[in-house]
C-alpha cells in the first residue's frame, strides 16, 4: 500500500532516519533525479528530428551536448555523433546513475550554457525545491547546500539524548517530517515543543517553556543568556501568526524553509543541552513527557 504523503515512515517513527532531506548532505534522492530528468527528457524529444531511416538531435540540445562532449568530457570533435538514440542514453546515464558530483556538474553546465532556454533553467531549479533536496540553485547558475553537516549532527544527537523522553524525541522527529513535507510553520512549532517538553520535565511545577526556563535559570541550572535567547525564540513562535496559533489575518505564516531549518537545528542542540544539565544537576530527565 502506498504511504500517505504526511505520515511517518518506519525509520522516522523509530528514530532511524531523523534528519530531514534538506540536511542530508552528500545524498541525492531518486525523486530529485527523476524531477531533473523529466523536463529534460521531454524537451530532448521535442528537439529530435526523424526521417524514414534515422533520427538526430537539433537546436540547443545539439549545441549543449556537443560542447559537453568536447569541453567537459575532453573528447575529439571528430568523434561527435548527433544521433538521437545514443545521446538520449548518455543524457539518461548522466542524470540517473552518475555520482552526485558528476550529476551536479552536468546540471550546472546546462544552467550556465548560453543556449539553455529559460524554461529549462526554471524547471531545474524547481526540481531541487520540490524534492526538498539538500542542495538548491543559487542565482540561476550554481548549486549549493541549504543546510550544514553541523545542523544534521545536532538533530541526530538531540533525538539520541532525548531517547528517554519520548515526547521530546517525537517532537524533533515530527519537526523533521514537517520539513520534508514543506510545512515550515509546523516544523518550527514541533521544534520549540521539543524544547518545551524537556524544560517542563526539569521544572515540573511549570507547564510552559517560558516559565520553566525562568525556574531553571533562577536555580542556576542554565545560563541566563541562554534562557534569554530561547525565551526570545519562544516569543517569536508565540507571536508569529500560524506558528503556535491559528491563522487569523494572513493567508500564511511568515515562516520559510530557512527559518524551519534553523529552528530545528537550534532546538535539537538546546534539547541536548537541557538533558545534559538535567543529568548533571540531578534533575528528573527520564519518564513520560508531553
Amino acid at each position: 500500500m502506498e504511504e500517505p504523503p504526511n505520515s511517518l515512515t518506519f525509520s522516522q517513527r523509530n528514530g532511524l532516519s531523523p534528519v530531514p532531506p534538506q540536511l542530508r548532505l552528500g545524498e541525492v534522492s531518486r525523486e530529485l533525479r527523476n524531477r531533473l530528468h523529466y523536463p529534460l527528457a521531454l524537451d530532448f524529444k521535442n528537439n529530435t528530428k526523424n526521417n524514414y531511416t534515422d533520427s538526430w538531435i537539433s537546436g540547443w540540445w545539439e549545441d549543449l551536448l556537443r560542447d559537453h562532449f568536447v569541453l567537459v568530457e575532453g573528447k575529439n570533435i571528430n568523434r561527435w555523433d548527433n544521433k538521437s538514440y545514443a545521446n538520449e542514453k548518455r543524457l539518461e546515464a548522466m542524470l540517473m546513475v552518475s555520482s552526485l558530483g558528476s550529476l551536479f556538474d552536468f546540471v550546472e553546465f546546462i544552467l550556465q550554457h548560453p543556449r539553455t532556454p529559460p524554461t529549462i533553467s526554471i524547471a531545474l531549479e524547481r526540481a531541487f525545491v520540490d524534492s526538498r533536496a539538500a542542495y538548491r540553485v543559487f542565482e540561476g547558475k550554481t548549486i549549493g547546500a541549504v543546510g550544514t553537516a553541523e545542523q544534521a549532527a545536532a538533530i541526530e544527537l538531540g533525538i539520541q539524548d532525548a531517547a528517554s523522553l519520548p515526547g521530546a524525541a517525537n517532537h524533533l522527529v515530527n519537526a523533521s517530517t514537517s520539513l520534508r513535507n514543506g510545512d515550515w510553520a509546523a516544523s518550527v512549532r514541533e521544534s520549540i515543543h521539543a524544547v518545551e517538553s524537556v524544560a517542563v520535565q526539569l521544572a515540573p511545577s511549570k507547564d510552559t517553556l517560558g516559565d520553566a526556563l525562568a525556574v531553571l535559570s533562577a536555580q542556576q541550572h542554565i545560563h541566563g543568556g541562554l534562557k534569554k535567547a530561547f525565551g526570545a525564540l519562544y516569543g517569536y513562535t508565540s507571536d508569529e501568526e500560524g506558528v503556535r496559533h491559528a491563522l487569523v489575518f494572513q493567508d500564511g505564516p511568515a515562516v520559510d524553509e530557512s527559518d524551519a531549518l534553523f529552528m530545528l537545528g537550534a532546538c535539537a542542540s538546546f534539547v541536548s543541552y537541557l538533558v545534559a544539565k538535567g543529568r548533571a544537576g540531578g534533575l528528573m530527565v527520564t519518564g513520560t513527557d508531553g
